[in-house]
């Protein structure tokens, strides 16, 4: 019942969160367990908290014994919270022995046909890069199926989290899910008469699920390609979703352009080291420029002389509803942004300590303003009140958004006009690069016999 209650909430407060959400593959979700579901793990608590409010069914976490807890902590986690603690060797050693118990649980756990939740990586570093998975999945799932003398099916269901930046406050988010995974339909699968043939069957199987999990995902080797992605990405996703008819606000679409931009940095870094030097230095220094002058490639790329009447419109026609989402919202949004600023965290921990924070500091905030709409004016009408201002709070967000990519747009304008060189310069640049660019992704597509729609 109450993990029910904070899944609910957790949902609202996730979608108020990022900007941009989306799921790709919920067909594949099973409708009920045994499951266990594996995801990549950069984003420490709000890992867990993400993919519970995608999944339908209840899960259980396998999660780190230092963070359970003993006592009414533990027991609040382990029982409320549906965490099954597992102790590490590097941060635990003295508790390994008590992993028998953690095994234990998750065989039971399964073949009363429930889900678990389990970080192969078995750490959390925020970075686009799949890190080697620990054998324990397939442990887990051997060991059960094994018990249950297979009476069940596990699935192993992989979740990739694809975040913009989740320690940012409206970043985005794209999920990705793939076909469950079967032991049974695994090369090597049997009933094995040595614990050295299961031994070799548990690490094959647990590279498989490193190549499924790595298919849902943005994968890059260093924070430099990383960077190079980011302002790749900034600069030219919006002409090759032209060229091969990809929706501006698809967020799938800049998955699939992403995995392709991630190939052809590693393609340029192999073949043409000097030339991937090249444009990731003059990309690098046009984003900066842009950074320095206040405005964004988006900008550059749509720019306008005239101002578009109809936004401004919209502007003034959205105004009082703004204002109504800013004044309900305002006190939790600045307290929450206030408390988690002062919080000496990690980084790692610092988005979902944040959405954790805003999410109870909400929760109270609407509670207590409607109780006293309710006294003082609506009576109990008053119970729809949090809902006007959970909606107006979202568009209050959107509302502010668009004012500042608007901004933006003004200050081109007063740049072109007052200061045409600057402009010129700019202009200069990113056709300079454009033009590197189409070459090297004609170059790229040749190379990996891709159709290029531009021929």
């Amino acid at each position: 019942m109450i993990y029910t209650i904070l899944k609910k909430l957790a949902q609202l407060t996730v979608k108020g969160y990022f900007n941009k959400l989306s799921v790709s593959g919920k067909e594949h979700i099973p409708d009920r367990g045994p499951v266990i579901v594996i995801a990549n793990h950069p984003s420490a608590f709000m890992d867990p908290i993400v993919v519970a409010t995608t999944v339908k069914f209840p899960l259980y976490f396998i999660a780190a014994g230092e963070y359970v807890g003993n006592g009414l902590k533990g027991w609040l986690f382990q029982n409320i919270f549906h965490m099954i603690p597992v102790f590490r060797p590097d941060k635990r050693p003295t508790e390994t022995h008590k992993n028998k118990e953690m095994f234990s649980k998750c065989y039971e756990h399964l073949n009363k046909e429930g889900s678990l939740l389990i970080f192969p990586e078995g750490v959390s570093l925020t970075e686009k890069k799949l890190k080697p998975l620990k054998t324990g999945t397939i442990r887990i799932a051997l060991g059960a199926q094994q018990q249950s003398k297979n009476k069940y099916k596990i699935a192993i269901l992989p979740i990739g989290l694809n975040y913009s930046d989740p320690h940012t406050f409206r970043s985005d988010l794209f999920i990705k899910i793939s076909e469950p995974i079967y032991l049974d339909e695994l090369d090597g699968f049997k009933k094995f008469n040595s614990k050295s043939a299961e031994i070799e069957f548990t690490k094959e199987a647990t590279k498989v699920l490193h190549e499924k999990l790595r298919e849902n995902l943005i994968h890059l080797e260093s924070k430099a390609e990383e960077e190079l992605l980011n302002n790749l990405f900034e600069v030219y996703s919006r002409d090759i979703k032209r060229d091969f008819s990809i929706d501006l606000n698809d967020q799938e679409g800049d998955f699939y352009v992403q995995q392709d931009f991630s190939a052809a940095i590693n393609h340029f870094k192999e073949n043409s080291p000097f030339l991937y030097e090249e444009l990731a230095n003059d990309i690098k220094s046009y984003i900066v420029r842009l950074n320095e002058l206040n405005i964004s490639d988006q900008v550059i790329g749509e720019y306008r002389k005239e101002i578009n009447k109809r936004r401004m419109l919209s502007y003034i026609v959205g105004l009082p509803l703004f204002i109504f989402g800013f004044v309900n919202n305002y006190i939790p949004y600045r307290l929450t942004g206030f408390i988690t600023d002062r919080l000496k965290i990690d980084q790692t921990f610092s988005g979902s300590i944040r959405l954790a924070i805003g999410l109870f500091m909400f929760l109270f905030w609407y509670i207590l303003i409607s109780i006293l709409v309710g006294l003082f004016w609506l009576g109990l009408w008053a119970v729809i009140y949090p809902v006007t201002m959970y909606i107006s709070g979202i568009y209050c967000l959107i509302y502010d958004s668009a004012i500042r990519q608007s901004k933006k747009r003004n200050q081109l304008r007063f740049y072109s006009k007052n200061k045409r060189e600057i402009i010129v310069q700019l202009m200069g640049k990113r056709l300079k690069i454009i033009e590197s660019l189409k070459k090297c992704k004609e170059d790229f597509l040749i190379n990996n016999n891709r159709f290029n729609p531009t021929n």
